[in-house]
């Protein structure tokens, strides 16, 4: 099947490859690897004069109202890029969480300048302990007077160095969900800062008898546990968006390489056993894309099923992006590890990739528990069911 794209998802594909492709291309790229917190302030300025800080929000809140498949096709220039500013944990989770459970006041407070981009806040979710991104926080929230005490570690925030405040997701004394909106300099809440394995800059995160009053907490008191777990799930998408356009370009790097690397005489691309890894490739980087685009349609159609769709996108892409990276860095040889070439970064990134938001294979147990819970094995994800055939036939 042909994805046909609405005229708004041409004009973000377009206008995002274009930018990129004007403003970061390899060797511009090392500028943000420079930069302080590994961000540099012209570029995340271009990402807020574009509209992408606003991408998903509502255009009440200032911003262009795009769905899954819409942020999917920037994550995936991103990804084509190596772009390293860290756009999912500080816009489609921290930003679009406030922007959904924010307070009035903390809406006012923030919402206008995370989306003109002379703010940013990150959301400081994952933990040492949980493989599992959707299990129960171990940090705890205890009421204290008509405020709470936090205590608790959070590990690889992504975005946290340089970030004017984090997002903290707790468990409270009933087992509920929380999220505290905390500024950077809150007393009892400490930074590690870290390089990443794809050049970007995370921290752990401390907090120790943090003390913080009502104002800080998102969602009215309520239970937040689901659309965290939503948003969290979506992410997973969005970064499988990510890896799918990383993949794709490191196997039109390989190719290239191949074509102008003489060996015996003829070039690389001659050779038989070197064809048919290039077409391995080219197999999974068509599959990777076709699972995107999959889970982005059903997540727009039903947002319920954003964790079937994660688990099923991260285990199909995560087995091609690892196949690609390593395929692709073995036919380079040793210039696959060179850091003058930008495929030993596409490696790294795919590399990280493939541990977060669970692994590979742990999100394909996931998906196959989802389906026998739900007896939806039965039914093909793409092919319409017997009902559906007769319906179209009597059309």
């Amino acid at each position: 099947m042909q994805l046909t794209l609405t005229e708004m998802q041409e004009m973000i594909e377009t206008s995002v490859l274009e930018f990129l492709a004007n403003e970061y291309d390899f060797l511009k790229r090392a500028n943000s690897l420079k930069a302080p917190n590994a961000i540099s302030p012209a570029i995340w300025q271009g990402f807020a004069d574009m509209g992408w800080l606003g991408l998903p929000l509502a255009e009440a809140d200032g911003g262009i109202d795009g769905g899954a498949m819409e942020c999917g096709l920037l994550m995936r220039a991103f990804g084509r890029h190596l772009v390293i500013e860290p756009y999912i944990n500080s816009v489609l989770l921290a930003t679009r969480l406030l922007a959904a459970l924010g307070s009035v006041d903390q809406r006012a407070a923030w919402l206008v300048s995370l989306v003109d981009g002379s703010r940013r806040i990150v959301l400081a979710h994952d933990e040492a302990d949980k493989s599992d991104c959707w299990a129960a926080r171990a940090t705890r929230a205890k009421s204290k007077g008509s405020g709470y005490t936090l205590d608790g570690k959070k590990s690889l925030v992504a975005g946290a160095p340089g970030a004017d405040g984090v997002l903290v997701s707790a468990r409270r004394e009933d087992g509920t969900h929380a999220l505290f909106l905390l500024p950077r300099d809150t007393p009892g809440m400490t930074f590690t800062e870290h390089r990443a394995l794809d050049g970007s800059r995370v921290a752990d995160l401390t907090l120790e008898a943090v003390e913080v009053d009502a104002a800080t907490l998102l969602g009215n008191g309520e239970d937040i546990t689901e659309m965290l777990e939503r948003f969290l799930c979506e992410a997973a998408v969005s970064q499988c968006w990510e890896a799918s356009g990383a993949m794709q370009a490191a196997l039109e790097q390989t190719a290239a390489y191949t074509k102008e690397r003489v060996q015996f005489g003829q070039s690389l691309s001659k050779f038989q056993v070197v064809q048919h890894r290039l077409a391995e490739m080219a197999v999974c980087c068509e599959e990777a894309l076709s699972a995107c685009q999959l889970a982005a349609l059903h997540i727009d159609n039903d947002p319920a099923s954003a964790k079937a769709m994660a688990a099923l996108a991260k285990s199909k892409v995560g087995r091609g992006a690892r196949l690609v990276a390593q395929d692709a860095v073995q036919l380079h040889g040793a210039m696959g590890v060179s850091e003058e070439l930008a495929i030993a970064s596409y490696f790294r990134k795919l590399l990280a990739f493939s541990q977060q938001y669970g692994s590979t294979a742990w999100n394909g147990e996931r998906y196959g528990e989802l389906m026998l819970d739900r007896n939806e094995y039965r039914v093909s994800r793409v092919l319409p069911t017997h009902q559906e055939q007769r319906i179209q036939h009597a059309a």
